[in-house]
């Protein structure tokens, strides 16, 4: 079963908390697809919150996915944060759909 979980306009510090509960709330899922097409507000809290979801759904044999990885605010947070220059093959493909650096 696939599920679709909308991040909303905004995951930050302030918002997380909210978000996790989200995530956490989709343990009967096969594959989660999260929904970043209205985030503009986003930080590093949603970046190592989806990395851990990631991690964990992958242990257990399930799919993470992003709705699209053409998100202006996700991928400037990304490149700002040396995270593009630093994050393995795989992860720049989850994130902004680059298969090499």
């Amino acid at each position: 079963m696939e599920l679709q979980l909308a991040a909303g306009s905004s995951v930050t510090t302030r918002t997380v908390a909210e978000f996790a509960a989200q995530l956490g709330d989709s343990a009967a899922a096969d594959r989660v697809v999260i929904d970043v097409s209205q985030l503009e507000d986003v930080d590093l809290t949603f970046i190592q919150t989806v990395d851990v979801y990631r991690a964990e759904l992958a242990a257990a044999g399930r799919a993470l996915a992003l709705s699209s990885q053409e998100n202006p605010s996700i991928t400037s947070l990304l490149s700002r944060c040396g995270y593009r220059e630093s994050a393995n093959p795989s992860d720049l493909e989850f994130w902004i759909g680059e298969e090499t650096r």
